[in-house]
């Protein structure tokens, strides 16, 4: 009994395999998208060094945040504070992981890579629409949530199907 007990073990023990079959369900590549005033990118490792360095210094050198997010169907419109005289692009972050809620779930950082900031009091609101359409590979046809992570605060904000939120 003690050796079949010893070979069914063994059996056991050769048969698990060292490969990752944990790895996350998501887009296998990364990829990028642009409009006017913002860039979409797909990469999971970006998405990570955010989520990790969240605040970071290095990463946040311009205070902006959201006003307003406004969702109808495929089209998401952010309305978005800045320092005035600040000049660049907003980008929104995505790893690629849909998360398997009731709806579907993305979460994205959005972040700021602003080129230079001409010294001035007071904020502008730029307004940045994003075709979710081109954006997402592969999106469900059904509307989908949209999980939004400001990367230089702690402040987040869902959207959920159509959605308006004013802050």
């Amino acid at each position: 009994m003690s050796s079949a007990f010893r070979f069914l073990l063994l059996l056991f023990l050769c048969s698990c395999s060292v490969s990752d079959s944990d790895a996350p369900y998501g887009l296998d590549n990364s990829y990028q998208v642009s409009g006017v005033g913002y860039r979409f990118t797909v990469n999971q490792a970006k998405y990570q060094q955010l989520d990790f360095n969240r605040k970071g210094l290095e990463l946040c050198q311009v205070n902006f945040e959201i006003k307003g997010i406004k969702r109808e169907g495929s089209e998401l419109t952010l309305q978005i504070e800045r320092p005035k005289g600040c000049a660049g692009i907003y980008e929104l972050v995505w790893d690629g992981i849909w998360q398997e809620s009731s709806p579907r779930r993305m979460q994205l950082y959005l972040t700021g890579m602003f080129t230079g900031c001409v010294g001035g009091t007071g904020t502008e609101l730029d307004t940045v629409q994003i075709d979710l359409a081109k954006a997402v590979l592969s999106a469900p046809k059904d509307l989908f949530t949209i999980y939004i992570r400001e990367h230089c605060s702690f402040r987040d904000f869902n959207c959920e199907g159509n959605c308006e939120v004013s802050i």
